[in-house]
């Protein structure tokens, strides 16, 4: 959907004093890329939920949990392109390779060929990126289905898992040209491994598209830099449902801190949104 430039305003209400600003460009202004520390790759990820915390849901005729078709617009989606845009890998899972398999994935990885966005794909060449990210992807199963990696075959593709993966499963994958990289004691990655690794094959811009497990394990090992989160203004309820994060408990808590906020009144239909920024508190 082509959105208009008079729709496109917002309202940042944090940090204050509150002001409009356009939607196109809103994170691309960021300059993501060259935040990196000596070393140390940027870390982000993203998400959209409803007002009740929910990322993804049960949906009848489905065998995977779908992000909610309520909460879904093509303003969030533009922002989510932005943040890819500025990557130059995407961590993903084996997951979502197998709900590729069998057309239960939301979309294809960005970013997007569509010329809505060709601003963006512009925007990577000025900077010095490759036309598309490459991808990692966070398996302990190594249940990937293989003619899933076809659509991405002009991308370098780098699987990432445990010490303990089944030798077997290693071996079809790199048999089918794909790297495996072991990246953890067990059959779990090491989140600070996986950045560690990633950042001495000279990655700088790391963005995480995954679901609430490679969250948490980005989270545990404390290598999230920045996490964007849509909140979409509506409660749908229901009792099958994923959050942002699944796994053990921190203790203590892992605070955040509001970088920036911003109300979107024009989507999702029939409600608003907020565009929210945060970074790990460092105190």
């Amino acid at each position: 959907m082509k959105i208009r430039p008079r729709q496109s305003a917002l309202t940042r209400l944090y940090p204050p004093p509150a002001t409009d600003y356009p939607l196109e460009g809103l994170y691309l202004g960021q300059e993501l890329h060259p935040r990196a520390g000596a070393g140390k790759p940027f870390v982000y990820s993203n998400f959209i939920s409803s007002l009740d915390g929910r990322i993804a849901i049960a949906r009848e005729g489905r065998s995977t949990h779908q992000v909610p078709a309520a909460i879904t617009n093509p303003r969030d989606w533009r922002l989510y392109q932005e943040l890819a845009g500025q990557a130059d890998i995407l961590i993903t899972s084996g997951r979502y390779f197998r709900q590729s398999e069998i057309e239960e994935a939301q979309d294809r990885l960005p970013v997007s060929g569509h010329p809505d966005y060709r601003d963006i794909r512009e925007w990577r060449d000025r900077h010095g990126l490759a036309a598309q990210p490459d991808i990692a992807i966070l398996s302990r199963s190594l249940a990937i289905p293989l003619e899933s990696l076809n659509a991405y075959q002009n991308r370098r593709i780098i699987v990432f898992t445990g010490r303990q993966a089944e030798a077997d499963r290693i071996a079809r994958l790199r048999e089918h040209g794909v790297e495996v990289i072991a990246a953890g004691v067990d059959r779990t990655v090491d989140g600070a491994v996986l950045v560690a690794t990633l950042a001495a094959m000279g990655y700088v811009s790391i963005y995480a598209i995954a679901g609430p497990d490679v969250l948490h394990t980005l989270l545990k090992a404390r290598v999230l830099d920045r996490l964007y989160l849509t909140t979409t203004h509506q409660l749908l309820a229901g009792e099958h449902f994923d959050t942002l994060t699944r796994g053990g408990g921190f203790d203590p808590a892992l605070g955040m801190q509001l970088v920036s906020l911003y109300l979107d009144r024009h989507a999702p239909s029939g409600a608003s949104q907020w565009f929210s920024v945060f970074e790990p508190r460092s105190d």
